[in-house]
């Protein structure tokens, strides 16, 4: 199998975790793991084995820019997914043979966050919706901050937070709308 990343390197079985096997490049530092096994290494673990390391002791990973992937294992393109929001790496998958390809410290990094027994969830359409989901509320957000600045958007997230959980909210909203609301 050669190296999505470096394209002709070739990988070489290396023993990632306890019962899981997975293929490292030796120039790029990636890893593949192949679907099957993954979910074999999953299905077996139990909640003693689950450890975590301090996210501390792990660089964070780098966005890998690039050209596009090849599976190694079937020759189709690699998709991209995101993992966290704001979290500047992705995971690429095979969507033919479901194997995943972690880019240097990727797998270090899932591992230290105690999430690398369930990088399956990450691929789900669900995920990947909460994700995009969360990037716009928080893009509308600074959006908001600097159209109104820090402390008056503070205040104001307040006031609607009060204004929508009033039990006259609908008169609230009248007068505050209204032109003049002393007007009879």
């Amino acid at each position: 199998m050669k190296c999505p990343a470096c394209r002709e390197k070739r990988l070489k079985a290396e023993l990632l975790e306890k019962d899981l096997t997975a293929y490292g490049c030796a120039s790029c530092e990636g890893v593949w793991i192949p679907a099957l096994q993954y979910w074999e290494w999953v299905q077996s673990r139990d909640e003693d084995e689950k450890s975590r390391l301090s996210v501390a002791e792990i660089s964070p990973p780098i966005e890998a820019v690039g050209q596009a992937k090849i599976c190694p294992e079937c020759g189709h393109l690699l998709r991209r997914y995101k993992v966290w929001p704001n979290v500047t790496f992705y995971l690429d998958r095979c969507g033919n043979c479901m194997g995943v390809w972690f880019d240097q410290n990727e797998w270090a990094y899932l591992k230290a966050k105690g999430q690398h027994d369930e990088v399956h969830e990450f691929f789900g359409a669900l995920w990947q919706e909460e994700l995009r989901e969360e990037e716009r509320r928080e893009k509308v957000e600074r959006m908001y901050q600097e159209r109104f600045g820090r402390t008056d958007y503070t205040k104001i997230k307040r006031l609607r937070e009060w204004l929508w959980n009033h039990p006259q909210q609908g008169a609230l909203i009248a007068y505050l709308t209204d032109k003049d609301p002393y007007r009879l």
